[in-house]
């Protein structure tokens, strides 16, 4: 009985020191965008005319959170925007899909000046596309 109550409170001690801590692994799936992103340049669609600073004429922050799988967007003066999250291919390119909204942003990272940057692509209807969009820049905060 002795060897029994031993074994199991090494057992519970044993589990108890793990350093996996499920409640805080990011998803793999949505890692790489995990994190509070401010706008710092858009590209609009077709005249490709780029704004950057003070020219966007509003200041803009997402924070995907891939832990509880939300898309935020708070911008300066309104209301923030909540969704649900998920990652998928829409038109054949990686999405972040707002299923709250029925919409998806396409997304890429780009190199500028040596830092890399979220790009979101103007938000779209789920199964429709967008062409001559513009692209949102974002740095990691």
């Amino acid at each position: 009985m002795r060897s029994l109550i031993i074994i199991l409170v090494f057992a519970m001690f044993g589990n108890a020191c793990t350093t996996e801590n499920d409640c805080c692994v990011a998803p793999p799936d949505l890692s790489e965008v995990h994190g509070e992103w401010k706008l710092v340049k858009v590209v609009n669609g077709f005249a490709q005319l780029e704004l950057e600073g003070d020219e966007i004429g509003y200041e803009e922050v997402v924070v995907i959170n891939a832990e509880t799988q939300t898309f935020t967007r708070k911008r300066v003066g309104s209301p923030d925007e909540v969704s649900r999250l998920e990652k998928r291919k829409e038109g054949g390119q990686d999405a972040l899909v707002l299923l709250d909204e029925n919409m998806y942003h396409w997304y890429h990272f780009e190199e500028l000046e040596g830092v890399y940057h979220l790009v979101l692509y103007q938000k779209s209807y789920v199964d429709s596309y967008l062409a001559d969009g513009s692209s949102y820049y974002y740095l990691h905060q």
